[in-house]
């Protein structure tokens, strides 16, 4: 049995107070939960000047840390492969710093990360329930990827980026586009075997190529001149062009009039299969809500039992669908950005609409 008596010393804080900081060599193991691997235990101490904002919420549990439990859930996290699967709350607030931690998929799962709508109004962010601050996820998305490059195993590579392809689908935000596109890149070369170290490489010719610019022989960059690549038009084939300027002006208006017939045709055919498909899911939320709102008053009637235990499983298990619903009519909403740039697997899942590759 430890008998080491608990010491506490003082620190003062930004606004002159002084707070209670247990020490860490009479206390034994600095990490409440009791985790070896708690970031405490291997950081080094923060400067006093960082005093954690106080909480009497979370942090007054026994046995939870803010330093490697997650705020969400109360598990620890896992520092496997730089932390990728949480985020750390950064933010200052009255000169304290939050430093409370978060499951990534947790948060994803709450709302409180990704891009959401509603009154939190997040884009790419995370979302801390302790002190209501948004926290741009690009720049973890960013480290995630380049984490990636030094993975050899694809499982994990796929696990790691399927997460910053939930930070980052729906989001406005130019990088945050800039990214996905990238993630969304490396999953199809996943899936088509291509290896890891072709996977992360930059592709310089290619970008060459899409620039128009070239290296010449002496380091320099200099533009290409596809004018030199290709013969100039012979004297016969410049005459054969017709110069009936009103004839041809009149058949490029009706080919724009049909194409432009055919987008307002086919939008309209998407606006149907959105308008009934969301309704519909819209109908069945309403529908959930109901029976909760109807066996939540069954378990206020119900005397303490089995009985008892049983509608409250049943409220739970309710609340839980309502949770998976509301998320699926989320992915749903990803339409709005039009059935072109929507990807093809929520087309097929919500909407059975299928494609070729």
């Amino acid at each position: 049995m430890n008998n080491a008596v608990a010491r506490t010393f003082f620190v003062v804080s930004p606004d002159k107070r002084e707070v209670p900081v247990s020490d860490p060599q009479s206390d034994g193991l600095k990490c409440k939960a009791g985790n070896e691997k708690c970031n405490s235990l291997f950081s080094e101490a923060e400067s006093l000047s960082l005093v954690s904002l106080p909480c009497d919420l979370c942090c007054s549990e026994p046995r939870f840390c803010r330093d490697c439990c997650c705020i969400l859930c109360s598990k620890t996290i896992d520092l496997k492969f730089g932390g990728y699967s949480y985020i750390k709350c950064e933010a200052m607030v009255d000169g304290y710093i939050c430093g409370h931690v978060a499951h990534l998929n947790c948060a994803l799962r709450s709302y409180m990360a990704g891009t959401v709508g509603g009154y939190i109004g997040l884009d790419a962010e995370y979302y801390c329930r302790r002190c209501d601050t948004k926290t741009s996820l690009v720049s973890h998305v960013t480290m995630l990827l380049k984490t990636c490059e030094s993975i050899d195993s694809r499982d994990e590579i796929e696990k790691i980026i399927n997460i910053g392809l939930c930070v980052l689908r729906g989001s406005q935000n130019t990088n945050a586009r800039g990214l996905l596109n990238r993630i969304e890149s490396a999953i199809k070369e996943l899936k088509c075997g291509t290896s890891l170290e072709d996977i992360w490489k930059v592709k310089e010719s290619e970008s060459a190529i899409s620039t128009g610019i070239f290296h010449n022989g002496n380091g320099e960059l200099e533009p290409t001149n596809h004018q030199d690549a290709v013969d100039k038009p012979c004297l016969g084939s410049v005459l054969s062009v017709s110069s009936d300027y009103h004839s041809e002006y009149l058949k490029i208006e009706y080919e724009i009039d049909q194409v432009l017939q055919a987008i307002r045709k086919a939008q309209e055919t998407e606006y149907k299969i959105a308008e009934e498909r969301l309704y519909g899911q819209r109908n069945y939320l309403c529908h959930l809500y109901q029976q909760l709102e109807k066996e939540r008053s069954e378990l206020q009637d119900q005397p303490f039992g089995n009985e008892a235990d049983a509608s409250l499983d049943a409220v739970l298990n309710r609340v839980d669908q309502i949770k998976y619903e509301v998320m699926r009519l989320k992915e749903m909403e990803e339409v709005a950005n039009g059935f072109g740039k929507t990807p093809k697997i929520i087309l097929k899942e919500y909407f059975d609409l299928e494609f070729e590759d």
